[in-house]
Order: structure tokens, then sequence, then C-alpha cells
């Protein structure tokens, strides 16, 4: 039992669970605009995702581009040295799917690259994180563009207003994904972040998260086409997200936000695929 519970939270941990998550939202994408799967990116999309959230979370420790790299990583324990093996795995796959994408895949995806980087690296001894008040719409944006626009445009889809509304509406559900989190760590994300529960209180998080759930349900009834589907699979994403946000507290257990709320997504992909 011991065993599995290290399994588990490695998954998490390494990053894994999100990158599973994300690409699930790609395949909504794909579903919902019926665009023929491709592979190649979402392997990208998911290794790729590895890669990035475990270079944000770990850049500071493992100090990658310190001269005293050796000295730093035969300090850390062999479950750290796991993720980083795993990271440099993702690396390498991610390079070989570069190899295969259009060129106009590969600058779309400069953008989410960018942000990630300057995410956690310092530019002018600031980095986009530390900016008060804006570290929820900078994922938020990095998810939207990498699970509808980059598929999307790799289509060669064209961007019609069905496309702008499932935009607004995935940039709206993933900053509702994110609320839990935020007021998870209130007590613990540096007062200078300005989170929304440290700025309004979760009280009103909450009240903001339930605006973003109803514009996230409502946006469905402004596209041209409305799959039957979603008619019943929406509701029951919207009802599923809103009560986690409504039960999200700062002692909540480890697992509630960093597997059950990032498991919504896929709770989303398996309601496509069932009904």
């Amino acid at each position: 039992m011991k065993d599995f519970k290290n399994i588990f939270d490695f998954f998490i941990n390494s990053s894994v669970w999100v990158a599973v998550s994300v690409c699930a939202l790609v395949l909504v994408t794909y579903l919902n605009h019926d665009v023929p799967v491709n592979y190649t990116l979402l392997l990208l999309i998911f290794s790729g995702t590895i890669v990035g959230y475990n270079f944000v979370k770990y850049f500071e420790e493992s100090q990658l581009i310190s001269s005293r790299f050796i000295d730093v990583f035969s300090g850390l324990f062999m479950y750290k040295k796991l993720i980083f093996y795993l990271s440099l795995i993702a690396m390498f796959v991610t390079g070989v799917c570069l190899f295969y994408l259009k060129i106009r895949t590969l600058l779309l995806l400069l953008l989410p690259m960018l942000l990630t980087f300057f995410y956690a690296v310092s530019f002018k001894e600031k980095t986009l994180r530390k900016i008060s008040g804006i570290k929820i719409y900078i994922v938020g944006l990095v998810w939207t563009v990498v699970t509808v626009l980059v598929p999307l445009q790799d289509a060669s889809t064209e961007i019609t207003t069905d496309v702008w509304v499932s935009l607004i509406q995935r940039f709206a559900f993933v900053l509702l994904l994110i609320l839990p989190f935020d007021i998870r760590d209130m007590n613990v994300d540096d007062v200078e972040l300005k989170t929304l529960p440290q700025r309004i209180g979760i009280k009103y998080t909450k009240m903001y998260g339930l605006l973003l759930a109803m514009l996230f349900l409502l946006l469905e009834f402004f596209k041209d086409e409305v799959l039957e589907v979603n008619l019943l699979v929406l509701p029951i994403v919207f009802i599923t997200s809103i009560l986690f946000l409504v039960f999200a507290t700062e002692k909540q257990s480890k697992y509630y936000s960093s597997f059950f709320v990032e498991g919504i997504p896929i709770f989303w992909l398996l309601l496509l695929l069932i009904l």
C-alpha cells in the first residue's frame, strides 16, 4: 500500500497528472470541433507540459543554469532526481516532436513557451509569477492557447465565431479550476502575488468562480453550432466544478486540488466519450 501511495504521489508531483489533464482538454477541443487528432502534437503537449511544469516548480532548487549544478544535483533526494530524469526524457521527446510540426504550429507554441520560461526565470529581477495579480491569467492564457488555438490552427481550422467563443469559454474554465489552488495556498503564497483570495477573501473568490462557471456554461449557446452532447455534458462539468470550488478550503486534503480538481478536464473528456 505504501508503494502504491509513493507511485501515486510521484505521478502527481512529477506533473504527469497535469499533463494528462491538459491533453484531455486538447482532445475535448478536437471532439467539439470535429477535427482529426494530431497525435504528434498531442505527444508534444503531454511531454512539453511535464517539462514546463517541472521547470517552474523545481527551477530554483535544481539550479539548472547554475555553474554549481553538479553539487546541487548530488544533494537532491532520489525522489526529485527521478523527476529530473523524467523531465529530461520529456524534454527529449518534445524536441523530437518539434521536427514533425508545421512552422505555423511552432510559431504559435512560442507564446506559451516564452510565458512559461519567464514565469520561472527573472527578467530585470522579477518573474511573471511575481507580478501582482496576474499569475492566474498567465496560466489561463497558456492553457487556452495550448488546448484550443494550437490544435485548431495546426488542423488549419478557420477562426470562426465558434472558435472565439471556445477560446473565451476555455479561458473561463481554466481560471475556475485555478481558484481552489489559490484558496489552498493563500496563506503560503507570497503576499506580493496578491492572488484573488489574498485580495478579496475566500467568499468573494468563490463568487467570482461562480460567475466564471456561468460564463463557461452560457457561452455554449452563443455558438453557431451547438452539439447535443454538450447540452448534457457541460451542465455536469459546470456542477462538478462549482462543487469543488464551494468546498475548497485553506486546509484541504493534499489531493483535493492536485488530483481531483486537476482531474475535472479528464472527467469532461470521459463524459464526451461515453455519452
